[in-house]
């Protein structure tokens, strides 16, 4: 069985990440316009509670941003040309 290259895994990190931003944003809004008084949300959720949700989402959603942003960055760079493949993989 063939080994899989690291930018299969580095692809799958990406995808991953991605996912885990969108829902950690899409809590991120709710329990800010839970916060906000906006759609009466804060019958179906105690503003405490939103409240410390929203609080501790911050660093959560900065290292997940900061994980797909810099490697759809890097495989944009791959893309364009700007970061050259080492001589032993393969070009695609």
């Amino acid at each position: 069985m063939a080994g899989r290259s690291i930018h299969y895994y580095l692809i799958k990190l990406a995808r991953l990440s991605g996912w885990l931003l969108f829902f950690l944003m899409l809590i991120y809004i709710i329990t800010g316009l839970t916060l906000r008084g906006d759609f009466n949300l804060q019958e179906t959720i105690e503003l405490e509670l939103a409240l410390g949700i929203h609080q501790k989402l911050v660093w959560p959603l900065v290292a997940m941003f900061s994980v797909h942003s810099g490697l759809e960055i890097y495989f944009a760079l791959r893309r364009w040309g700007w970061s050259k493949p080492r001589a032993s993989e393969p070009r695609r």
